[in-house]
């Protein structure tokens, strides 16, 4: 399950990403003031260190992909630790905006599933 979930991840990012080179995908989230992915995506808490965050998800889903196939559990919850904190300060900073990403909001639950997944095996 915790491949799966990170599959989902790289699509998510992976739309986000795209969405944000081409700015002609639509996002279908622009629904209200709180759910407004647009709003995100234009906020100054949309990049980290110059990087987009669409980019640091499709990297972080992309090496959790091969760690969960390879099966290097102890690497995958360190790894896991660091996206989780990240995921927390992308929620803080939703916050700060006053509106939610549905497709951000998916891309946390993931990386929550998956320390879920991590954490109960042991």
């Amino acid at each position: 399950m915790g491949l799966g979930l990170s599959i989902v991840g790289i699509a998510d990012s992976l739309y986000l990403y795209l969405h944000l080179l081409l700015e002609k995908i639509p996002t279908y989230c622009n629904v209200s003031a709180i759910i407004d992915c647009h709003k995100v995506e234009l906020s100054v808490y949309s990049h980290f260190l110059g990087i987009p965050d669409s980019l640091l998800g499709l990297i972080y889903f992309s090496i959790m992909t091969i760690l969960w196939l390879i099966g290097i559990e102890e690497i995958l919850r360190y790894l896991w630790i660091v996206g989780a904190i990240f995921s927390m300060y992308l929620i803080y900073t939703e916050i700060l905006i006053g509106s939610l990403c549905i497709y951000c909001t998916l891309a946390h639950l993931c990386c929550l599933i998956q320390g879920i997944i991590l954490f109960k095996n042991n």
